[in-house]
């Protein structure tokens, strides 16, 4: 089932929302995540958080019309989070997280912390933005682009086993450390390059250069 949450970072264009929405099972508004909804004319299936940061009178437009799970102010997930265990609970296999990305940087990262939580439950998790895609890789994982488009694979404490195919730079059965920016500013040389991690966690950053981010026909590898 396809999910696509909208948290309250960096607003994605109309556009991108647009083209996700339509191809989503299931539209899941956390917190001031609604205003993108609202910008972008979508009704939300399901408005979640504490709404704290949401404003008062977009809340009032949807509150009435849309499915609403109301968190405690304190916590311990954050509304994305929760948004996540909510997807993933009612079914998800392919989620795509927008405004996971840019204001505070506290945030942005424990989004990402986000895509291990799903890749460990077998479930594919993207954080997207206009130009970037960012996806955990545990096993394999097949990336879709174009020649010249930007790929840096971040490593999550130590990794082994690294393979990178279809890359300007690539490795084979390397080690990767979270301290060494070895995996920084990669080059796709294919339409498609392959990632192999035989043991550990990392983070796949894809800048796209005339591309946007698409529902996958397939998930994790």
């Amino acid at each position: 089932m396809r999910t696509l949450i909208v948290l309250g970072g960096n607003p994605p264009s109309s556009d991108l929302i647009l083209r996700l929405a339509e191809g989503a099972d299931l539209r899941i508004a956390a917190d001031s995540g609604l205003e993108s909804y609202y910008s972008s004319g979508i009704v939300p299936d399901l408005l979640l958080g504490d709404m704290d940061s949401v404003r008062p009178d977009v809340l009032a437009m949807f509150e009435k019309q849309v499915p609403e799970r109301r968190l405690p102010c304190m916590k311990d997930d954050t509304d994305g989070q929760d948004a996540l265990k909510t997807a993933i609970h009612r079914g998800a296999d392919d989620i795509l997280i927008l405004g996971a990305l840019g204001k505070r940087l506290d945030h942005a990262l424990g989004n990402i912390a986000l895509l291990l939580y799903a890749a460990h439950r077998g479930v594919r998790a993207r954080l997207a933005d206009d130009g970037v895609t960012v996806e955990a890789v545990r096993g394999s994982l097949c990336i879709e682009g174009e020649i010249g488009d930007t790929v840096s694979v971040i490593p999550i404490g130590t990794v082994s086993g690294v393979f990178l195919e279809g890359f300007q730079y690539p490795l084979h059965d390397a080690k990767m450390y979270s301290e060494n920016t070895l995996g920084i500013s990669n080059v796709l040389m294919k339409s498609t390059g392959r990632i192999s991690v035989q043991s550990g966690d990392a983070v796949v950053f894809h800048y796209h250069t005339g591309r946007m981010t698409e529902w996958s026909q397939s998930g994790m590898n």
